[in-house]
C-alpha cells in the first residue's frame, strides 16, 4: 500500500525539479553565462518580463521543524525614506573614512547610519531617468496608469446638489 505522505512529497519534488529545469534564473544558467557577453544578453532577453508569470517555489512545511518565535526585535536601523540635514552630515563622515582607506570602518559606519532610500519622499512621482531605464512593458503600464487617473473636482458635488429641487415634506 502506498503512503500518501511520501507520494505527495515525491510529486512536490518532481514539480519543483521541473520548474528548476525550465527557468534560467533558478537553474543557474544566468550565472554560468555571465562571463559570455552575447549568451548572457540572450538569456536575459529570454526571461519573462512580468514577475507574476515567473515560476516560484513554495516553502515546504516540515512537521519536525520547531516553529520560529517572532521576537519583534530588530537590531538594525531601517533606512530613512528621504534625505534630511542629518544625513548630509553623516555623509561627510562616510566620505572621510573612505578617503582615508578605512573601508571596514566606513562599512560599519554605514551599517550604523544607513543611507536614505531616496533624496525626496514622493511616492507618487518617478523621475524621468528612472522611467527611461525601465523595460518597455513597465513604461507602457506606467503611461496607461497616468492616463487612467481620475480628475477629482470637489466642487462638482455642490453644483449637482444646487440643481436638485428641494423635496417638500
Amino acid at each position: 500500500m502506498l503512503d500518501t505522505v511520501n507520494t505527495s512529497q515525491s510529486d512536490l519534488n518532481a514539480s519543483s525539479e521541473a520548474l528548476l529545469s525550465r527557468d534560467y534564473e533558478l537553474n543557474g544558467t544566468i550565472n554560468r553565462a555571465a562571463s559570455e557577453g552575447a549568451k548572457f544578453a540572450l538569456i536575459l532577453a529570454m526571461l519573462e518580463q512580468d514577475c507574476t508569470h515567473r515560476p516560484h517555489l513554495e516553502k515546504t512545511k516540515e512537521t519536525n521543524q520547531i516553529p520560529e518565535v517572532e521576537t519583534g526585535l530588530n537590531y538594525y536601523r531601517s533606512s530613512p525614506l528621504s534625505a534630511t540635514d542629518t544625513y548630509w552630515k553623516t555623509c561627510q563622515q562616510t566620505s572621510q573614512l573612505i578617503h582615508n582607506g578605512q573601508l571596514q570602518s566606513a562599512q560599519l559606519w554605514l551599517d550604523m547610519h544607513p543611507e536614505p532610500l531616496s533624496q525626496y519622499n514622493k511616492a507618487d512621482g518617478i523621475d524621468a531617468e528612472v522611467m527611461a531605464n525601465c523595460s518597455i512593458n513597465t513604461q507602457t503600464r506606467l503611461k496607461q496608469a497616468e492616463q487612467n487617473e481620475l480628475k477629482i473636482d470637489e466642487t462638482g458635488l455642490y453644483d449637482i446638489l444646487q440643481k436638485l429641487e428641494p423635496v417638500s415634506a
